[in-house]
């Protein structure tokens, strides 16, 4: 099984943020790096950031958890894919990063996106009517 490295590239320092969060509940994330897209920042210097430790990857399992799909961040990474070899992978919150840690080292990436992608799927809910029964 490959060890996967993740990129978590969002608006703002929701990443870095996201990353503090999953850390109070799970412990330290490990091979887990965020990549915020700060007001004012142009594109231009924001892929270069990402690029220069994709450098220092190279040759490792790469999953890019982004925020928007279609946005800046997403749309810098699928940029990079030309060049690197990665994945990438929209709407990341708290719940799939936990889950997809976890399983980083006993999964391929095929099965690791699926799973952060049904997490993603299952993380929302409504919670009275949840508790309801309904």
């Amino acid at each position: 099984m490959s060890n996967h490295v993740f990129l978590i590239c969002t608006h703002g320092r929701f990443g870095e943020e996201l990353i503090k969060s999953a850390e109070m509940i799970g412990g330290q994330l490990k091979n887990v790096y965020a990549f915020s897209l700060l007001q004012g920042v142009e594109p231009e210097i924001y892929m270069q950031q990402i690029e220069e430790k994709l450098k220092e990857l190279k040759g490792q399992s790469i999953i890019c958890l982004v925020d928007l799909f279609g946005g800046t961040p997403c749309n810098t990474v699928a940029q990079l894919t030309q060049r690197y070899d990665l994945q990438i992978v929209t709407g990341v919150n708290l719940a799939m990063l936990l889950e997809m840690d976890s399983q980083k080292n006993n999964l391929e990436s095929k099965e690791l996106i699926e799973l952060g992608l049904n997490t993603l799927k299952e993380s929302g809910r409504d919670v009275l009517s949840y508790l309801k029964g309904r």
